[in-house]
């Protein structure tokens, strides 16, 4: 039986993911491995045709295909996206349909399940038959348990093509492409919101992968709403060397490898960091966004896991059908919440003119209202992570994390850092066990749980009479 691995990671045969893969080959010596790496090589496959066809025809020839790659900001790597952008682009997917596909990962579980439904999906727009996936922290290899749980996710993979056992589809069929969609934001019936545009004297600065066409619509709509200088990053004319390398050179001081070398670094520092107000406006093309925004994306992972958008506006516009893509949309809110931004809302070039004007009104008024939505568990969870995995192993390399998330505050969350609530709690514990306490506390457990909101409406009360009363 031959097998494709088809390698998603920037450091080629030196990532993680592939240890993971040269196991497997040692373990099930009777299956040919064919490793390709396209991540690795993006850069030589968009410029050579011949050498991408060279690839995909090994894609063609082989009995299925084993998606392998390290997570990257919430999915793939730009590098991988960018490959899966050129199977469409040069008509390759017919070297895919039919074929047995699984998905192999390792990472530290940060939204290691968005990436997966981005693979998978990607897998069946290619008319694969989806098996599994396994998505592994990047340590299991090392032991016992975590050998034993990768070779029953391999036995599964080489019986479910041996015998040839059908696939069920988790994700809608993507709708072609719309070529142009700027009237049709106009071509819904409704009440046009059309009001004076506001003056926050708050800088907003645009992220865009493109500011033409449909996307050129939606972000002149959104920008009629301010009264303020807007600035507008177009991705596509801005140096952008390559996607993140995963070199791990920015763990102890934040410094990026790439150096000034291209203009990335400099853009999040002139351009992101003093904003109040940020904008993505990207493409959706397949499954995600389009690898520039990905790369741009990944390449600020020189904050390493330090949030920087916190106190921040965020708004995003997408060029096509969210609606389509649930992980895009989990992946892209999760970003914002643990990178601490306040994510007003995502409207598409599918939706209403209106919609886009009542995008840039909530920004406007969550400005003046300094809102900050509350974390759901996509922030709260991703932070909480990190913070535990710094705290512990990953302070080695990432030790301006370990420093940063010292100062502010962040390890004062863990439980044994408040030893005296613990110790409160510990207490009341052992008294609540006492049999007719518990049996009480049971009893009465619906007034006992408000008991801590009667001080605040009390008050509230009082403070309302005495207004009336003014």
């Amino acid at each position: 039986m031959k097998i494709t691995v088809l390698g998603g990671s920037p450091k080629g045969m030196k990532s993680v993911t592939m240890q993971y893969i040269s196991f497997l080959e040692l373990q099930y010596p009777k299956v040919e491995f064919e490793v390709l790496q396209p991540a690795f090589r993006i850069r030589r496959l968009e410029l050579n045709s011949d050498l991408f066809e060279k690839m995909i025809e090994t894609v063609r020839l082989s009995d299925a295909v084993l998606w392998a790659f390290p997570l990257y900001v919430h999915s793939v790597c730009s590098q991988y996206l960018r490959f899966i952008e050129l199977i469409d682009e040069r008509n390759a997917v017919s070297a895919f349909k039919g074929k047995p596909a699984a998905a192999l990962s390792t990472s530290i579980h940060f939204f290691d399940h968005t990436a997966h439904d981005f693979i998978r999906a990607v897998i069946e727009d290619l008319e694969m038959s989806f098996i599994d996936s396994h998505s592994a922290k990047m340590g299991d290899i090392i032991k016992p348990e975590g050998q034993t749980s990768l070779m029953g996710f391999f036995d599964i993979f080489l019986d479910t093509i041996k015998n040839g056992y059908p696939a069920t589809r988790a994700f809608p069929r993507q709708e072609p492409c719309e070529k142009t969609t700027a009237s049709r934001l106009r071509s819904i019936p409704e009440v046009l919101i059309e009001a004076e545009p506001v003056k926050t004297g708050k800088k907003l600065t645009i992220i865009t992968d493109g500011a033409e066409g449909n996307l050129e619509a939606i972000i002149e709509r959104f920008c009629s709403a301010f009264d303020d200088i807007v600035e507008i990053v177009n991705l596509q004319k801005i140096r952008i060397a390559g996607g993140c390398l995963g070199c791990l050179h920015c763990g102890p001081k934040n410094i990026c490898r790439y150096g000034d070398t291209d203009e990335v670094v400099q853009t999040y520092l002139d351009k992101v960091h003093p904003a109040d107000i940020i904008v993505i406006a990207a493409k959706i093309t397949g499954r995600w966004h389009s690898s520039l925004m990905k790369a741009f994306i990944d390449r600020g992972f020189f904050h390493t896991h330090q949030p920087f958008l916190g106190g921040k506006q965020v708004a995003i516009l997408f060029d096509g059908n969210i609606a389509a893509n649930p992980a895009l949309r989990e992946g892209i809110t999760g970003y914002v919440e643990w990178q601490g931004g306040n994510l007003n809302g995502i409207v598409t070039t599918r939706d209403s003119d209106s919609a886009v004007i009542a995008l840039a009104r909530r920004v406007i008024l969550s400005l003046e209202k300094n809102y900050q939505r509350p974390a759901t568990f996509l922030g709260v969870a991703g932070l909480n992570l990190f913070r535990d995995e710094i705290y512990m192993q990953l302070s080695i390399v990432f030790s301006a994390d370990y420093r940063y998330y010292r100062k502010n505050g962040i390890y004062n969350t863990m439980p044994h850092k408040q030893p005296f609530q613990l110790l409160k709690f510990r207490f009341i514990g052992i008294i609540a066990a006492i049999p007719p306490i518990r049996r009480w506390i049971v009893k009465n457990m619906k007034d006992l749980m408000l008991m801590p909101y009667r001080d605040v409406l009390k008050n509230e009360t009082a403070r309302n009479r005495a207004a009336s009363l003014d």
